[in-house]
């Protein structure tokens, strides 16, 4: 039997489904320790971790941010691509096992970069050279999704009219007005000024957008290459620089102001431009308006931080020992950030 029950994991239910599907009846589960999203536990079978099972987050009302069957459905869709994915074993939605749906997983062995620390898991790091070639992979692998034909994969229905970044604008500032529980001035004003600058979206290479590309939604093998993707939930059609932007944009945030560290130059990380130069070399797309994305992303931050404040301040995220107002401090500052970038690009 399970000895330790996380809040979300109905351990009853779910342990008759392990019995019934793989006849198995000891294990253990445990939360992860990074997302702060939809909720990731990993199930060890005689202290190995086996499976992972992800589900939205608790008193998730519905919504495609946290739609983990779209999620699963994505990432089965990527197997047999050159992108890197965990293996998608099934996604259930089944009342009788789980209240919500869920997506369960293989295990993918390997690690994040969550801290500086992590750097030092790659045997023939951490030095410079192998954090370049790590980073640069990271680039690589991003191109790759870019590269995905989405109709031959199947996921040619995640086409939706008009722009991303038009579209994530309305969606991202909807929610943020509809669960927010303070006034938040910057994040309106941003969204106007994003809004009046855009791009044309039709002078932009467009496909597969991960939503959410950064190191600790990765995981890499101890040789530093990247094993898989994970963190679909964010994913859309539409400009893929967007995704180019937020890498760039997450090199830049005040630490104080994430929940993970991301290497920088002063770590042996690449410059921006050089990743950017690595991006368009790999991909075969021109880049151009990084300013302008970048900005975009540290919006999305901001309006992603205050719905982690909400959640965290109504009890809906689980098992994490956050402290909601440590959480929510600085989303009116990233916000700011957000205009600096448009104004100085």
């Amino acid at each position: 039997m399970v000895t330790a029950v996380p809040a979300g994991f109905d351990a009853d239910r779910i342990g008759a489904w392990f019995k019934d599907r793989f006849d198995v009846t000891d294990f253990d589960v445990e939360i992860m320790s990074i997302g702060r999203s939809n909720l990731t536990f990993t199930i060890t079978i005689d202290g190995h971790p086996r499976w992972v099972l992800r589900r939205p987050p608790l008193g998730h009302s519905g919504g495609s941010a946290h739609n983990v069957a779209r999620e699963g459905r994505i990432m089965a869709a990527l197997h047999d691509s050159d992108v890197p994915v965990p293996h998608v074993i099934d996604i259930v939605d089944d009342p009788e096992v789980l209240d919500v749906p869920f997506v369960f997983m293989d295990h993918c062995p390997g690690f994040a970069i969550n801290e500086p620390a992590d750097w030092a898991r790659i045997p023939q790091g951490p030095g410079p050279d192998d954090r370049r070639s790590c980073a640069f992979g990271m680039i690589d692998t991003l191109a790759a999704i870019h590269q995905v034909d989405i109709d031959e994969v199947g996921l040619g229905d995640l086409r939706r009219p008009g722009g991303l970044i038009e579209r994530q604008l309305r969606r991202w500032l909807g929610q943020v007005e509809a669960i927010s529980m303070r006034e938040t001035p910057m994040i309106h004003r941003v969204h106007d000024v994003l809004l009046e600058a855009m791009p044309d979206p039709a002078n932009s290479p467009v496909g597969l957008a991960h939503g959410d590309f950064k190191p600790n939604n990765m995981i890499f093998t101890p040789q530093g290459t990247v094993a898989a993707v994970v963190d679909w939930e964010l994913t859309a059609v539409g400009e893929v620089l967007t995704d180019l932007g937020y890498f760039i944009a997450m090199l830049t945030v005040p630490e104080e102001y994430t929940s993970i560290w991301v290497p920088t130059p002063q770590d042996g990380f690449p410059t921006s431009e050089e990743l950017i130069e690595r991006y368009q070399s790999v991909s075969g797309h021109e880049v151009h308006d990084v300013g302008y994305y970048s900005a975009f992303a540290m919006w999305k931050l901001a309006c992603i931080r205050e719905g982690v404040y909400t959640r965290l301040a109504t009890g809906k995220m689980g098992d994490l020992d956050l402290d909601p107002e440590t959480a929510g401090a600085g989303v009116e500052d990233l916000a700011g950030q957000a205009l600096t970038l448009l104004e100085t690009s």
